[in-house]
């Protein structure tokens, strides 16, 4: 299982390796949950070999395997029935003393705290519904009593603060806190902290609750803020990511196509180095040599026109009340103000969700009348440009949204351990 060259991640260099599995600078970790791999090439990124990658969801699994042929184990399983010792099984297999997993990293399904789930007493209050996403978090800790890492990044969405009163919040922390102590290993220092993917390198207006461990026995604790990787830039705008792109029109493009090198030239002339950089350092455009996923969704002649009624950075909502603008949209409006959005490009954008996969009328472009392509929403999530997702945009739109958007993971894992 080599490590194919990568250097040893600055956040450990100085911390011991408890119970003699790993060998010094052979650092490791595991993806549970992995989606289809944000938090891998993160990880990837910042130093680390991963080990292994899980995750229930089929095509999610495809596209991680796909994407990191490397990996040495990308398992389709249900964790709630895969348990950490048969994942043992496969990373120890021929090593006499066993391979030292060091950190565990993971992203448990979130729409079980999702904030529109305050709807109908669906997260919060005496009516709370069940729903057995909300304990998933449990095969991730799970997985860390087992394996001991030096340290565990659990990411989820800001409703797990809230749902039911902070009862979760609570619960995830106390248990974690206990990992261990009864097999007498010295247990976790655990807290919550959020993260503004925006502050990053993230073009987009992202938070995200992150729950961390770090061993009691290890000198190093999580820094309170982090800071952006190497490779990133604080605060980039939309027009960085995505203003070299060919112009399409709705229901148009290809899965695979040609760049538009002149548009990208141009584009570069007109916007500042941030602009450049993450073109290069963050999207890695230089390591595709086509354009794939850059294909528009249809939408109804209705839609168009309502979407040409827009001015870029404005809601229907806003259209509405100031400008006296009036939508064909036969939804009701005073339930649906901002049905529409035209996105701004020199703001980040808002935040890219799995609801994209059934519409895109809240991430319209901000100079076409359309929403936007999965390449769009893949590079407003900070993936590279090589990174291959399916044909179906249906998938493609669902997996991107789910994941973790790289540089943060990146940042979490180079930055983030003394």
């Amino acid at each position: 299982m080599s490590r194919r060259g990568a250097q040893p991640a600055s956040a450990f260099r100085e911390l011991p390796a408890p119970y003699g599995m790993a060998p010094e600078g052979q650092l490791t970790c595991i993806d549970l949950f992995c989606g289809c791999g944000g938090f891998s090439l993160g990880m990837r990124r910042a130093g680390f070999s991963v080990l292994a990658a899980v995750d229930f969801n089929a095509e999610a699994i495809a596209t991680f395997d796909r994407n990191f042929p490397d990996v040495p184990f990308v398992l389709h399983k249900d964790l709630t029935a895969f348990g950490p010792e048969r994942l043992a099984e496969l990373i120890w297999a021929g090593s006499p003393t066993g391979l030292a997993v060091d950190v565990i990293v993971g992203g448990p399904p979130c729409q079980g705290f999702s904030i529109a789930r305050h709807v109908d007493s669906a997260n919060h209050g005496q009516r709370i519904k069940h729903d057995p996403r909300r304990y998933l978090y449990r095969e991730f800790l799970r997985y860390a009593e087992f394996f001991q890492p030096r340290a565990f990044v659990m990411e989820n969405v800001l409703g797990l603060r809230t749902a039911d009163g902070g009862a979760y919040f609570t619960a995830v922390q106390k248990e974690a806190r206990a990992l261990g102590r009864p097999q007498g290993c010295p247990g976790y220092r655990v807290h919550g902290q959020v993260e503004d993917a925006w502050e990053l390198g993230v073009p987009q207006k992202r938070h995200r609750q992150l729950i961390v461990g770090t061993r009691n026995a290890l000198p190093g604790y999580f820094l309170p803020e982090l800071q952006h990787a190497p490779r990133a830039e604080p605060r980039p705008c939309l027009w960085d990511a995505i203003g070299d792109l060919p112009i399409l029109r709705a229901g148009s493009g290809d899965h695979e196509q040609d760049y538009d090198l002149d548009r990208r030239n141009e584009h570069a002339e007109h916007q500042n180095t941030s602009a450049i950089r993450y073109l290069c350092n963050v999207l890695e455009v230089d390591r595709a040599r086509k354009l794939t996923s850059h294909v528009a969704r249809f939408h109804s002649e209705r839609d168009l026109r309502d979407f040409a009624r827009l001015r870029e950075g404005e809601t229907s909502a806003t259209a509405m009340r100031v400008r006296g603008v009036e939508f064909e949209f036969p939804y009701d409006k005073s339930s649906f103000k901002d049905r529409y959005t035209r996105q701004s490009r020199s703001h980040p954008y808002s935040t890219i969700v799995a609801h994209l996969s059934k519409d895109g009328l809240m991430f319209i472009h901000p100079t076409q009348s359309r929403s936007l392509t999965p390449r769009e929403a893949a590079r407003i999530q900070s993936f590279p440009d090589w990174f291959r997702f399916p044909e179906s945009r249906t998938h493609a739109y669902r997996l991107i949204g789910n994941a973790v958007p790289p540089p943060v993971a990146e940042a979490i894992d180079n930055a983030a351990f003394n």
